[in-house]
């Protein structure tokens, strides 16, 4: 009896172990998921906070660069369209271009048209010479252009995407910046 009673015990001990083996493992990996959650929940909330800080950042380097700040920039709240572009718009300045920091009168007679989704863009060197004669389209999302340039020539015509932000926008004047070359143009609308 008292063999069998020991057998019993060891089995039952034997029946036990592993049990408590597979709930340590189990506790073990589910603190182990939990950890890395939490570790994930810190990373994106710190993530967001420095998008945030750098947004901040973005608009107040904005202000520094252009002495206006953001919120007046965005004051009129209005949603610029294509058809608060239309006209023909003359360069005032030009600024990330060497050699076209400063206009003359020959360089202010550079200008682009806005007509529906179309523009085009006619640009003079400071001796009236015409070094551009293009278009293409242009669709607005919020103060984001995406343009598609149209060039032809001999060989055959060339498209080629890109986008403008337009930082400034009133009745009379508009403030682009090229997100390809980062050349940023001042320019006002003809009276015509």
């Amino acid at each position: 009896m008292k063999n069998k009673v020991l057998i019993l015990a060891l089995l039952g001990i034997a029946f036990m172990v592993p049990t408590h083996g597979t709930e340590a493992q189990f506790l073990k990996r589910l603190g182990k998921k939990t950890k890395e959650a939490a570790e994930r929940g810190v990373e994106n909330t710190v993530e967001r906070k420095a998008e945030q800080k750098a947004e901040e950042g973005t608009d107040k380097a904005i202000e520094t660069v252009f002495g206006v700040p953001k919120k007046v920039m965005d004051k009129n709240g209005d949603t610029l369209n294509a058809n608060s572009l239309e006209g023909i718009w003359h360069y005032e300045s030009l600024e990330g271009v060497p050699g076209f920091e400063s206009l003359n009168e020959c360089g202010k007679k550079s200008n682009i048209t806005y007509s529906g989704t179309n523009y085009h863009v006619l640009f003079y060197d400071n001796d009236c010479k015409l070094l551009t004669d293009s278009g293409g389209t242009f669709e607005m999302e919020g103060n984001i252009m995406t343009i598609t340039a149209i060039a032809q020539d001999e060989m055959g015509t060339t498209k080629m995407k890109t986008t403008q932000t337009i930082l400034e926008h009133g009745e009379d004047y508009l403030v682009i910046k090229d997100d390809l070359t980062g050349a940023v143009v001042n320019l006002t609308k003809s009276e015509q």
